[in-house]
């Protein structure tokens, strides 16, 4: 009738289905996530007032780091600006520009970072118009 080996290898993968299913409602009745969200990172170019120098540059860098959803900030006080890689599923731009502001910088205006364009562009060294001690006072700068 039925080969010996197809019956055993049938109720072996059936019971293996069952444990795994068994397993998943388990974890999802515990609360725990049986799904896993990617980062969806997304990349801007935020032009920047009061960065004077290297330290500022640094300052900002380290920030990030304490920033949620924020992956990196790479900042240019030359250019007045810093490439801002940030998580869209853990935070947004605003909410990324108002902790800038909160380092003593000044975000004006963001855009989305196309790479080529920025290497075509001039990098003519940014005046500040702001009275502001170098990086807000936060690196020690003179003013």
């Amino acid at each position: 009738m039925f080969n010996k080996k197809l019956v055993i290898a049938l109720v072996s993968f059936i019971a293996v289905m069952l444990t795994f299913g068994a397993y998943m409602l388990d974890e999802a009745a515990n609360g725990k996530s049986t799904t896993t969200v990617l980062p969806v990172i997304s990349t801007k170019l935020v032009k920047i007032d009061g960065m004077t120098c290297e330290s500022c540059e640094l300052a900002l860098a380290g920030a990030a780091k304490k920033m949620k959803g924020v992956a990196s900030i790479t900042a240019s006080a030359k250019d007045g600006n810093a490439v801002v890689k940030y998580d869209l599923v853990k935070t947004d731009i605003d909410a990324v520009m108002k902790e800038i502001r909160k380092t003593g910088y000044r975000p004006i205006s963001y855009e989305d970072y196309d790479e080529k364009a920025v290497k075509l562009a001039s990098h003519k060294p940014k005046e500040s118009n702001t009275t502001m001690k170098c990086g807000a006072g936060k690196c020690g700068g003179e003013d």
